[in-house]
Order: C-alpha cells, then sequence, then structure tokens
C-alpha cells in the first residue's frame, strides 16, 4: 500500500477495522448507507467522517468510539450498549456537564478547542451537530470517554493522558 501523506489515527482504524473483518468498501459503503467514494476518502484522509457516521461505524462493529479516534487502544465490549444513531440533546447534555465539571463559560470552552462560543451553545443545546475532530480535541482535552457522551456507556470513563497510536498498530495497518 502507497500512503502518500499522514493518515490520522480515526482514517487508519476505519481502514484497519474494515480489513480486519474481511469486507470491502463497498460492502461497508451499504451497511453504513453511504457511497463507497465516500468510504474511500475517509480511509484516505480526503473527507472527516461525520460524529453521525462515526457513531454508527461503531455500532457497526461493535467497538468502542473512543477506540476509532484513537483515544483508547483496549476495550472491555462488555461495558458498552453500542447505539446505532447519535442522540444530539444527550450528546450537547454530556457536553455541558464535562464544561460546568471543568468550571468553563462557553467562552472558555470555545477558546481551548478553537471554536465559537456561539459553536458550543448550539452542541450543548442539541440544535447542531459537533464534527468528529472537534468532538475528540474535546474528549482528547478533558480527558472524557467519547462513548459516555454518545451514550454507548454508562461509565464516564475518564483518562489521564493522551493515547497515541501505537508503531505497531501503523506497520500493521500498512501490510494490510
Amino acid at each position: 500500500m502507497d500512503i502518500d501523506k499522514d493518515l490520522t489515527v480515526i482514517e487508519i482504524r476505519i481502514r484497519l477495522l474494515r480489513n480486519i473483518k474481511g469486507i470491502t468498501q463497498s460492502e461497508l459503503a451499504k451497511a453504513l448507507n453511504v457511497s463507497q467514494a465516500l468510504v474511500n476518502s475517509w480511509e484516505n484522509g480526503y473527507a472527516e467522517i461525520s460524529l453521525k457516521q462515526l457513531v454508527r461505524l461503531a455500532y457497526f462493529y461493535k467497538v468502542p468510539i473512543d477506540y476509532i479516534l484513537g483515544l483508547t487502544t483496549k476495550f472491555d465490549r462488555n461495558i458498552y450498549n453500542f447505539k446505532s444513531d447519535l442522540d444530539l440533546k444527550y450528546l450537547g447534555n454530556n457536553l455541558r456537564i464535562i464544561r460546568k465539571i471543568e468550571g468553563l463559560t462557553q467562552e472558555e470552552m470555545a477558546n481551548i478547542i478553537h471554536t465559537e462560543r456561539s459553536s458550543i451553545s448550539y452542541y450543548e443545546s442539541g440544535k447542531m451537530s459537533i464534527s468528529s475532530s472537534v468532538f475528540k480535541d474535546i474528549c482528547n482535552n478533558f480527558g472524557y470517554s467519547a462513548d459516555w457522551c454518545c451514550g454507548n456507556t454508562d461509565n464516564c470513563l475518564r483518562r489521564n493522558k493522551k493515547v497515541k497510536l501505537k508503531d505497531s498498530e501503523i506497520k500493521q495497518f500498512i501490510d494490510i
């Protein structure tokens, strides 16, 4: 496989999971009700996967959103109740909880994740979906589980440090 750009953990894991399951891009596209070209774009870093599709992908593979985002490398499937769809109001409420626990105003949180205060307000009210990259930034910066935020687990899993993709996983991906 010729990799001509730096791929993110998300892009690597989308392809890795598909290859482990032994399905084609077309088969994954059909399961997610998207085009094969879009799956190809996700895997090659030409398009960012939406949070809605990320939730569906985690549901399809029965793996945590945290794993796909690169926020964890190990997980116990028994603590997850994978959701097939994204509930923006549920997500927004949990984003508000994170902000309040951290003692931040919407403006302060927006500054930390490099967005507008109005966007934080829309996310928290469930009126606007958050991009998967901004969502990852929130989970990464504050150490909260993406799966807890989306309702895939009742356990509010926390991390003390950022998780990086291991060289062995990158090599495994390249060898597929």
